[in-house]
């Protein structure tokens, strides 16, 4: 089951970079932090861990794009259980997106639907590291707004929903080229 999903993502990935080489409508990279909500092992807690995402992408048309996202643990959270204070962090996420997207005159809204990978790292005190992979859909919502004249710099948030127990909220700034 991992390795057909790994196949898939791998797929997925390389036909998003192929669309994006094939015919470059406007390409973009971008760099942004957010915070991921996972419960995992068997946990929850309020706290969510920071995370830095690289964002690449096209706008193949002005109705669709593609995306892929590529980020890793910036801090720490921390889970109290029976006295007992623990930390998780996200590892790595990889995850790739069609983006289908409406352009208004200052701004655009988008969305996202595709499949996406991550895992995560529990520290508890006095054991060795516990390590998670988990994978699935993902989908989400963002919007983009220009802060520049000339459009290459936009300001870019998304929300993702990776399954029913973790999402990922995020904001940054993209570059497009020319």
């Amino acid at each position: 089951m991992v390795r057909r999903f790994l196949i898939g993502l791998v797929l997925s990935v390389v036909a998003v970079a192929r669309l994006a080489v094939a015919d470059p409508e406007e390409p973009y990279i971008g760099l942004a932090y957010g915070e991921i909500g996972l419960h995992q092992f068997g946990q929850q807690t309020t706290q969510r861990p920071g995370m830095v995402l690289a964002r690449f992408g096209d706008d193949l048309s002005p109705l669709f794009g593609v995306e892929a996202h590529l980020a890793m643990g910036a801090n720490s959270a921390t889970v109290s259980s029976g006295g007992v204070s623990e930390s998780y962090r996200l590892y790595s996420l990889v995850s790739a997106f069609a983006k289908p997207q409406i352009k208004f005159h200052s701004f655009s809204i988008y969305g996202l639907a595709g499949l996406a990978q991550w895992r995560t790292r529990l520290n508890e005190p006095g054991l060795a590291h516990i390590w998670s992979t988990d994978h699935s859909g993902a989908f989400g919502a963002g919007v983009q707004v220009p802060f520049t004249t000339s459009g290459k710099w936009v300001f870019d948030a998304s929300y993702v929903r990776l399954h029913s127990s973790a999402s990922y909220a995020i904001a940054g700034v993209n570059y497009r080229f020319p």
